[in-house]
């Protein structure tokens, strides 16, 4: 499945689907009893965009539903 990313180094989005969710991630209660993944993503491959591979927080990748960042 591809997720969305915006490069930090060209400020661009783009779709990604070499990436793993790093260890130590959790899923915490949030507000309205609703859970949340906290932890992060990096990119197994290099980015696209760039060349250099990128560490995310998960609450940074872009929904590839809505194309909006997920809210903390």
């Amino acid at each position: 499945m591809e997720l969305y990313f915006i490069c930090p180094v060209t400020g661009d989005v783009f779709a990604f689907e070499d990436y793993s969710l790093e260890q130590g991630h959790r899923i915490v209660e949030a507000e309205d009893h609703r859970r949340e993944l906290q932890g992060q993503v990096v990119l197994t491959q290099p980015c696209p965009l760039c060349g250099t591979k990128h560490r995310y927080e998960v609450k940074d990748v872009i929904c590839p539903l809505t194309g909006d960042k997920n809210e903390e």
